[in-house]
């Protein structure tokens, strides 16, 4: 099935914390312990509900179904999902500053498939476009 990027939706944030999840769950084990793993999708990792209201995050879907997502910010805070305690959603400051390359998650089932790389490069092209 052809995989589409897109940008995100507040609909979408049901799907994106089991895909959070299971990429984390997945992906990081043999780079950091499960008690690692865990204390990072209960304080960094998760789904930042800003970047979604700033139209800066994006979803490839396949069908129905997000398999990847991630996004770019134009704000201080550099990671993070709502849960993370000290979030600054002050703007950047474009003369000085440029847009940060947020996490990317990957489904694990659809990993190596360069999809997180599709993904930076699409979203980089679409927010260039829409200039």
């Amino acid at each position: 099935m052809e995989l589409q990027l897109r940008r995100a939706t507040v609909n979408d944030i049901p799907q994106l914390h089991p895909l959070i999840d299971a990429s984390v769950r997945g992906l990081q084990v043999g780079h950091y312990t499960p008690a690692q793993i865990t204390g990072a999708l209960k304080s960094v990792y998760g789904v930042d509900t800003q970047l979604i209201q700033d139209g800066n995050y994006f979803v490839v879907t396949s069908g129905d179904t997000i398999v990847g997502s991630g996004g770019i910010s134009y704000r201080s805070t550099l990671y993070g999902g709502d849960q993370f305690a000290t979030r600054d959603s002050k703007l950047l400051d474009p003369d000085v500053d440029g847009a940060r390359i947020r996490a990317f998650f990957v489904h694990p089932d659809w990993s190596r498939r360069g999809i997180a790389e599709d993904g930076v490069r699409g979203i980089g092209k679409i927010r260039c476009a829409s200039r």
